[in-house]
């Protein structure tokens, strides 16, 4: 099999087209994704917004110490909500991949909670700290180096800075796109494919980037076009809302009178962002298939 950056470019909308309904079954991953992670960080979400109101009423004359209970509230945070994304991203990444790798295990929207969940949260966590320390090393080093010209007056110093940061950024898409099939690997090939992804993307770089590139242009396409398609909705129910009663009311009173226009707006945009994640990973997982010249792209 032949390999296409235009084809595979388009495989999340031929995913969703040869089964409709596993749009649902990810949007509704993502809603009960979303109620657990702010059912587990309920209280210190509450304490986020007590702290951030306290500040707000101090008004522009807080000092830095009355920023401290505000920066507290929110570390509080990250050690329940951070597992849980890497958790929620891990199994709705392995159902992409597997939507296009084995396309006849459909049961549950694909969906899944198993090894090859646990082994793309690992390889997934692992990759993105190795990204961020790669990226961290090379805009360092042209950050010093380039202001070190520039503060020495080297003639074109400021020139060779922009060149520097360009390289940089060069050599993170580099090692972006090099590393870029490790999920598609890992779900297909049942192991933890942290850098086997090199093997298949050698020679195909601009081609990737390519697919990439349509890629990310359908996914801005799809979030506009949704926002069209569902702003009317939520208009609407807003509009239904009396706003002017609502000052003066506690948070219970607030969420009361608003719950069912939130409610509606993030189902909403939980449809929206399971179609923009299938038009955005799925090219990848195609484009492992196409490379590896297994399975077939057409199987309903």
């Amino acid at each position: 099999m032949t390999f296409s950056a235009t084809d595979a470019a388009f495989e999340g909308f031929r995913v969703v087209r040869r089964k409709p309904m596993v749009l649902l079954w990810w949007a509704a991953f993502y809603l009960v994704s979303f109620f657990l992670i702010f059912m587990v960080a309920a209280g210190p979400i509450a304490g986020l917004m007590a702290a951030a109101t306290d500040l707000e009423n101090m008004g522009p004359g807080a000092s830095p110490e009355d920023f401290e209970p505000l920066m507290m509230a929110y570390a509080s945070i990250l050690p329940l909500v951070v597992p849980l994304g890497i958790l929620v991203g891990a199994v709705l990444s392995a159902a992409i991949a597997r939507s296009v790798l084995e396309p006849g295990k459909s049961a549950f929207g694909y969906l899944r909670i198993g090894m090859d969940e646990v082994r793309v949260a690992v390889v997934s966590l692992v990759l993105a700290i190795l990204l961020w320390i790669a990226g961290a090393i090379s805009f360092g080093i042209a950050a010093v180096v380039g202001g070190s010209l520039t503060t020495a007056d080297v003639p074109a110093g400021w020139l060779i800075m922009i060149v520097l940061f360009l390289a940089a950024a060069a050599f993170m898409i580099w090692l972006s796109v090099r590393l870029s099939l490790a999920v598609p690997i890992t779900v297909a090939e049942k192991k933890f494919a942290f850098f086997d992804s090199f093997k298949v993307t050698g020679g195909r770089m601009w081609s990737l980037i390519g697919m990439a590139v349509i890629a990310f242009v359908m996914t801005m396409v799809v979030g506009i076009l949704t926002s069209i398609i569902f702003f009317p909705i939520t208009m609407g129910l807003g509009a239904a809302v009396d706003w002017e009663s609502l000052e003066g009311m506690n948070a219970m009173g607030i969420l009361q009178a608003v719950g069912p226009m939130v409610f509606v707006a993030i189902v909403l945009q939980a449809i929206s962002s399971s179609l923009s994640a299938a038009v955005m990973y799925a090219p990848f997982s195609a484009a492992y298939r196409d490379l590896k010249g297994t399975g077939t792209p057409e199987l309903a």
